[in-house]
């Protein structure tokens, strides 16, 4: 089910006047948006900068500027949704010619900076990266006549160009308008419910979106890294019967209510929020967790150059080289260090390092070792080790290996968050929830979780100053019958120059679109769930 967010008669008016001046590109709504390098914040002043990678798409190559005025391209719709095919003629290029169609779209990253105590949050960035549509050979009068589905993007105008022998010969435009979907209309309790947002642009309000359950926040959809398609999943949740899932416009993460009053920029807000019926169909008992992890191919490989926090040496590859593995585990799973080349027949010490202090205090936090244990090297100077992890913060620490006090190797290695224990799975009405997680990190974008109750927003937990150990206590509410709970990760806090992203409550999209996932941060979902009796 896909839903416009514009009136007809306006889109009919201002696609003729579009066309008649081939200037779509010039209404975008870009306010609030930064193209330019951060200022690095004065605490992290000479500390590298990780940037997400860049996306695999290909680029077209940028054309000669050239003076001569463009040809107006006839784009036939001037907008639609994503896919959405759209005609392209054009007359008066050099006849007999091949014509590259290039598409000018956004290019999104977030911009986090790493040091060895912490990683701090900066900013989104949006730039523009012309992208090849297709080829088409102009006839002998140079006329041209191809079509096109509008391409994966961040919504509002784009500017679509003829290129000709390497210079850009003529211009037309096409809006990407924004579409939402839900994967189903019916299901039971606890069921997985997928929304899709479509071409979210780049400004302040169009950037994010908000999803509420009956009335009650859940959390944002964010869109930054993904080419404006956000993918968001809920739980059916409540007694049975019908249930109303909307997705707002927001700014900061929350719902704008009333968007459809702003006087600014009308053909953006002149909407009511997309609006679903979603019918609960029976309660067949509390569901089992479940854990959902961001797929490999949306998480960074971090090396042994890879900034990473608790790194001693600023590039770890001038050491011996040493690896862990497996490379990243929960508390107390099993790892084992392995490197050659060390001393031979030394005693060595292994060493954990990690982060130690809290936020709320004015002494912070400094780095500190927790000892994994010794070992000896072999005549051939390699090394087996086995070691436990620690039950420490989660995140990403380096392992060491040390003669005395000289620092022979280091290696990172990720400490997966965990979920303990639900207690009891079976509760009687205003009796209290115990939810215990451990392996939660430090930095400000793994020092704390957002939890919702049967998809309402409860609140914040972080795990700093408990050493990755998080307690929530929760009282059981809503009647008899199953109820949920949602653990999702969020950004603690950040130092944005100019846009604000949206701290301590539930990103809904974290498992595509969370600013860890560039260097290397994999943080799940978490859900459960429990009976009231």
């Amino acid at each position: 089910m896909r839903r416009s967010m514009h009136s007809a008669w306006k889109w009919s008016l201002l696609g003729l006047c579009l066309a008649a001046i081939g200037l779509l590109g010039l209404i975008t709504a870009c306010e609030g948006q930064s193209t330019a390098t951060p200022t690095t914040p004065a605490k992290v002043a000479d500390t590298p900068t990780s940037v997400p990678p860049a996306p695999t798409s290909t680029t077209a190559p940028a054309p000669t500027p050239t003076p001569v005025p463009l040809t107006p391209l006839k784009v036939d719709p001037v907008q639609g949704f994503v896919g959405d095919k759209f005609a392209i003629a054009a007359e008066g290029l050099p006849p007999g010619k091949n014509v590259e169609f290039q598409w000018d779209g956004w290019e999104a990253a977030y911009v986090t900076q790493v040091i060895p105590d912490n990683v701090q949050y900066i900013e989104r960035t949006y730039s523009k990266k012309r992208v090849p549509l297709g080829r088409a050979v102009s006839d002998a009068q140079g006329r041209v006549s191809v079509s096109f589905a509008a391409p994966e993007d961040h919504g509002e105008a784009h500017d679509i160009y003829a290129v000709v022998d390497g210079k850009d010969a003529a211009k037309g435009g096409f809006r990407i308008k924004r579409s939402v979907e839900v994967s189903s209309t019916k299901g039971a309790v606890g069921d997985l419910i997928t929304i899709t947002v479509k071409g979210m642009a780049t400004s302040y309000y169009q950037s994010t979106m908000s999803v509420t359950w009956d009335n009650r926040y859940t959390g944002f959809i964010s869109a930054v890294t993904t080419k404006g398609t956000g993918t968001a999943q809920i739980r059916a949740a409540g007694p049975p019967g019908d249930h109303i899932i909307q997705v707002y416009s927001a700014s900061q993460a929350t719902p704008y209510l009333n968007s459809h009053d702003n006087a600014r920029n009308w053909y953006i807000f002149s909407h009511l929020p997309d609006q679903f019926v979603y019918t609960v169909t029976e309660d067949r008992g509390a569901p089992p967790v479940a854990i959902q992890w961001p797929d490999d191919s949306r998480v960074a490989t971090v090396t042994l150059d890879t900034p990473t926090t608790t790194a001693g040496s600023p590039n770890r590859s001038s050491l011996i080289p040493s690896v862990v593995q497996p490379a990243s585990g929960p508390v107390f799973s099993k790892a084992t260090v392995r490197s050659s080349g060390l001393p031979a027949n030394t005693d060595v010490d292994l060493v954990f390092v990690t982060a130690r202090g809290n936020r709320t205090s004015g002494s912070g936090w400094v780095l500190d070792v927790l000892p994994l244990g010794k070992a000896k090297t072999g005549g051939n100077g390699s090394l087996e080790a086995a070691f436990e992890v620690p039950d420490d913060l989660g995140g990403w620490h380096t392992v060491r290996v040390m003669a005395g006090e000289k620092l022979l190797s280091e290696t990172p290695f990720y400490m997966e968050p965990s979920l303990v224990q639900v207690t009891p799975r079976k509760v009687k009405a205003g009796e209290r929830i115990t939810v215990q997680l451990k392996g939660i990190g430090w930095t400000e974008l793994d020092n704390g979780i957002a939890v919702t109750y049967d998809n309402s927003y409860i609140g914040y937990a972080c795990g700093f100053s408990s050493n990755g150990t998080v307690n929530i206590y929760i009282p059981a509410t809503g009647g008899k019958g199953t109820h949920l709970i949602d653990i999702y990760p969020m950004v603690y806090e950040g130092h944005p120059n100019k846009q604000v992203f949206n701290f301590q409550v539930p990103q809904l999209t974290a498992l595509q679109d969370h600013p860890g996932l560039s260097i290397g941060y994999h943080l799940p979902i978490f859900r459960v769930a429990v009976e009231v009796e």
